[in-house]
């Protein structure tokens, strides 16, 4: 009897030891499949796709607009070869004063040079390429069809670096001008103050005599021929 109990105990023991190696295996099989994805799935086969790169916008330079050209002209003509963004056209000398504009007439202002923005830089490097010395306006009624394009792709330029540049234009600017008015203003007070240190006139005071200079000048006619009329 003692045998026959010490065999069951090992036979208990052999069946436990095989369900925990089988427990254990089940466990790494479901890890592994964790890991790998379900199989078939097109998740597991197909590698996943790369992210879109993201779209770099790009800045044209216009280093001549002809008379009569505005930003509503730079948007109508240069639509055509891509998504614009912000357009700004410089005025001549910087001045931003306005005349009087004629309904559907050219703008009031005249412009020097202009900055425009292409949502894509790709678009805007095809623009420069294929625009640059070329006519502005294919139609024959266009004012600008004697005028040709003068464009330069900006490598590496971004519009917050044209803001940066017109705000440091304007500094100077403004600088200047109050240089100038304090130039103007130490003028006015020297000349003040050296009228101011004339002595005052009296009216019973006799006039200055008037000043004679101090160098020959030419007879005129008329002492001429009085000196040629008086008896020898």
């Amino acid at each position: 009897e003692e045998e026959e109990k010490e065999e069951d105990d090992e036979k208990e023991e052999e069946e436990m030891e095989g369900e925990e190696e089988e427990g254990k295996e089940e466990e790494e099989e479901a890890k592994e499949e964790e890991e790998e994805g379900p199989a078939g799935s097109p998740a597991a086969e197909a590698p996943s796709d790369p992210p879109p790169k993201p779209v770099v916008p790009g800045v044209l330079y216009l280093s001549f607009l002809p008379p009569g050209f505005g930003p509503r002209q730079a948007r109508a003509l240069l639509r055509p070869h891509g998504e614009l963004g912000r357009v700004f056209l410089q005025p001549h000398g910087g001045s931003v004063r306005r005349r009087r504009q004629r309904p559907g007439g050219p703008p009031a202002v005249a412009f020097a040079e202009g900055w425009v923005e292409f949502r894509d830089k790709r678009a805007a490097k095809r623009a420069a390429k294929l625009l640059h010395g070329a006519p502005m306006a294919p139609r024959p009624r266009s004012p600008f069809r004697h005028h040709y394009w003068s464009i330069k792709y900006l490598p590496g330029f971004r519009w917050p670096h044209l803001s940066e540049r017109l705000s440091y234009e304007r500094q100077v600017r403004a600088q200047r001008l109050r240089a100038e008015v304090a130039q103007a203003k130490r003028e006015g007070g020297f000349y003040a103050r050296h009228a101011s240190k004339e002595p005052p006139k009296t009216s019973g005071e006799p006039a200055a005599p008037p000043r004679t200079w101090g160098f020959t000048q030419r007879p005129t006619e008329e002492e001429i021929w009085r000196r040629k009329a008086r008896p020898p």
